[in-house]
């Protein structure tokens, strides 16, 4: 099964909500992140609020890496994940830190409101 998503624009920041059980692979992903762009783009939006269920399986590191050089595909991105179930981990860790690298900004989230917090007080407008 793919990646389940909807994607909405609210205002000041892209809003990602994820659905089902999810699985993703590099063409899901591509996909997932050439959506986001556009959207970022037509709205000329730097902020993206991701929550939902997080995306099933396990990840490699370099699954990892892969995925934290994607998030490059906006530049200057501020991305804040508010997942259900979510535990931090040395591969969360890993893919801040990739992303940090690429000049994407991310941060999870026990809260969806402090996740919006912190979007809205560090994110470009």
């Amino acid at each position: 099964m793919g990646m389940e998503f909807a994607v909405t624009f609210r205002g000041d920041y892209v809003h990602v909500l994820l659905s089902g059980e999810s699985e993703v692979d590099s063409e899901v992903a591509s996909d997932y992140w050439e959506t986001l762009r556009k959207i970022c783009e037509e709205y000329d939006c730097k902020r993206i609020l991701v929550e939902g269920k997080a995306p099933g399986g396990d990840r490699k590191p370099t699954e990892v890496v892969e995925a934290g050089q994607r998030t490059a595909i906006v530049p200057n991105l501020w991305l804040a994940f508010h997942l259900e179930n979510y535990e931090p981990s040395e591969l969360s860790e890993l893919y801040e830190a990739v992303a940090a690298s690429k000049g994407v900004r991310v941060k999870f989230f026990e809260d969806g409101d402090e996740a919006l917090k912190w979007l809205r007080a560090n994110g470009p407008k």
